[in-house]
């Protein structure tokens, strides 16, 4: 069963998955770039403390997903709090939301379809701006190129577990195969898993230059087969980020 993949911080089942698992990328890599711009986001959602992840794409702004910002029943998440570069207890910085933002279109799909859809994945994503740099002004460039996913580009997911691991250390896995599309902007990949907590983490695809660019953010998993779900970034991400992100 596809499911979302922010998590609560206390009571979480265990996940096995017969495919590439995330594994910890150590403290040293953790505080380099791009890694160093990749965070943990704790968040309220009715009556419950969750964690997810995201990725600082401009000076004062991280890219996450949809549903670790709006549920259907519980409406807007409050208290955000983004860690970047969390290692242990120590984090690079620590940034509360001073905006939140989802996709147009992913309230009304999360009403027609539900929140574990496909079509509701789609649009699964999300934006969060702070009151001042989050990085010094450093960032991860994003690209709305598609290919960087489907083709033999070499690809990472990253983002802070909370289900194996217990979400103080950055997480990184990589496919053994390329991403499929299923519907709109939905990709799936049955060669790796995610770990609850790394929902609203990056997906870097390196190009032809060797840059990391996020090419995708993490929204769901599956394990009836073993798959990872992720919202990929096109044309309707990248004027999303260019109005509202800055």
């Amino acid at each position: 069963m596809r499911h979302l993949l922010s998590a609560a911080l206390l009571s979480l089942p265990t996940w096995l998955a017969a495919a590439e698992s995330p594994q910890s990328v150590g403290p040293d890599l953790t505080g380099t770039f791009p890694y160093s711009m990749v965070g943990q986001l704790l968040f309220h959602s009715g009556d419950g403390l969750y964690s997810g992840s995201g990725t600082v794409i401009r000076p004062s702004s991280a890219l996450t997903a949809g549903h670790n910002l709006y549920d259907f029943n519980n409406g807007w998440s409050t208290g955000v709090l983004f860690r970047r570069a969390l290692s242990g207890n120590t984090a690079l910085s620590r940034q509360p939301a001073r905006r939140i933002y989802v996709l147009a279109g992913y309230r009304e799909s999360l009403g027609k379809f539900g929140a574990e859809d496909a079509r509701s994945f789609a649009n699964d994503l999300g934006g969060v701006v702070f009151a001042s740099p989050a990085a010094g002004g450093t960032a991860v460039d994003t690209s709305a190129d598609t290919t960087l996913l489907t083709g033999a580009t070499a690809n990472v997911a990253l983002g802070y577990g909370a289900e194996v691991h217990r979400g103080d250390e950055l997480l990184a896995v990589s496919p053994k195969t390329a991403f499929q599309p299923v519907t709109g902007a939905f990709f799936l990949n049955r060669s790796l898993s995610f770990e609850a907590g790394m929902s609203g983490g990056p997906v870097l695809a390196r190009n032809s230059r060797g840059q990391w660019l996020v090419s995708g953010v993490v929204v769901a998993g599956s394990n009836e087969p073993v798959s990872g779900g992720i919202r990929a970034l096109d044309a309707r991400a990248a004027q999303f980020i260019q109005q509202y992100l800055r």
